[in-house]
């Protein structure tokens, strides 16, 4: 099939996940024999197998309205050559004679309500009314998880993100007891909130205990090592030596790290949210603490190992189902039966998550 992808930025651009999402999905397209092309602001890297038509960037003082000129840029791009486009974000002033297939990868409605700064709060209820627009302008919507599926309605599939199981996969665990975050210190990702707990609750309980932190900014504390931004390769590492992950997200759409952790053989910790909730099966694959429990939920499982190893077992058994495999499976159906067809299509294919 020949296909046109859509994001604005991609890894080499911004830590953000569903560009790496969408960078790591067109390659496993790639590898499937398929003829793709990403359409982006963003330049090519040596990560890209896939062809890349980068569109006219505006300033970099301009980055935070990117997706607005993202979105007047794709309105000019005529996708006609293609047997069909797949946006990912910015889409609804697509046009064309191609089927149309959308991924929301969670809900801007979400991100407004548990935004701290009130400037992303204001920005996410925009993108929450433009993303009943792009649902509109599509022929099939597809969301990550049932939750944006409640959000959006005209979601019609769901079909997860994925995990790349050669990659994360369980290792030698680290000589001292270690809690690993991946994430950023403030806004909904909590990083502080989990330092926090350390100091307080895991610390004085377990005192040999370590916080490692990839993050945007250092926290500070007696045990907290922080690395900063990591290569993929440390990533992994840091994954398989963890003995707990947590991320102790206010709202995650899905929660990709947390499979991530699963995959690599380590428990997880995570605080109540719809993608904790959904992703760990409401505490079956992984413990959801409240708030002022964080510290003394960690604290048990650091101390248990025999909860902890059977929260490992369960977490890779578990991850498989998030396998790129799975994950490019239902999109190939769905891109079947919409280019087979090639008039708007209801398919009733959806992956269990």
């Amino acid at each position: 099939m020949k296909i046109a992808i859509t994001h604005v930025n991609l890894p080499n651009d911004t830590k953000g996940g569903v560009a790496h999402q969408v960078h790591y999905f067109a390659n496993q397209l790639v590898l499937r024999g398929h003829d793709v092309t990403m359409f982006s602001f963003s330049q090519p890297f040596d990560g890209c197998h896939y062809e890349l038509h980068q569109l006219s960037p505006p300033a970099s003082a301009l980055r935070k309205f990117w997706p607005f000129f993202f979105a007047a840029a794709l309105a000019k791009v005529d996708f006609s050559s293609f047997d069909l486009v797949h946006t990912n974000g910015d889409s609804y002033l697509v046009r064309g004679s191609c089927p149309h297939l959308r991924t929301f990868y969670g809900s801007a409605q979400d991100e407004a309500r548990t935004a701290v700064r009130l400037r992303r709060k204001v920005a996410q209820t925009v993108f929450a009314g433009l993303e009943q627009v792009n649902a509109r302008v599509a022929d099939l919507n597809v969301g990550i998880s049932r939750t944006t599926q409640q959000r959006i309605p005209a979601v019609s599939e769901i079909i997860p993100c994925g995990v790349d199981l050669s990659n994360f996969r369980a290792g030698t665990k680290a000589k001292n007891p270690a809690v690993l975050f991946v994430g950023t210190r403030f806004g909904r990702k909590r990083g502080e909130l989990l330092a926090n707990a350390f100091r307080e609750k895991i610390a004085p309980k377990i005192p040999n205990a370590e916080l490692w932190t990839v993050a945007d900014e250092p926290m500070e504390g007696e045990g907290i090592v922080n690395f900063g931004r990591v290569s993929l390769e440390q990533l992994c590492e840091l994954y398989q030596r963890a003995w707990v992950f947590c991320l102790p997200s206010s709202y995650e759409g899905f929660g990709v790290p947390y499979i991530e952790a699963m995959a690599s053989g380590t428990a997880v910790v995570a605080t109540d949210n719809p993608g904790a909730a959904e992703i760990l099966n409401n505490g079956e694959f992984g413990f959801i603490s409240p708030d002022l429990d964080l510290g003394d939920t960690i604290a048990q499982l650091l101390a248990d190992r025999e909860l902890r190893k059977s929260y490992e077992l369960k977490g890779i058994s578990y991850s498989r189902i998030y396998s790129w495999d799975s994950v490019v499976n239902e999109y190939e159906r769905l891109y079947e039966r919409m280019i087979g067809s090639r008039i708007p299509v209801t398919a009733s294919i959806k992956a269990s998550v």
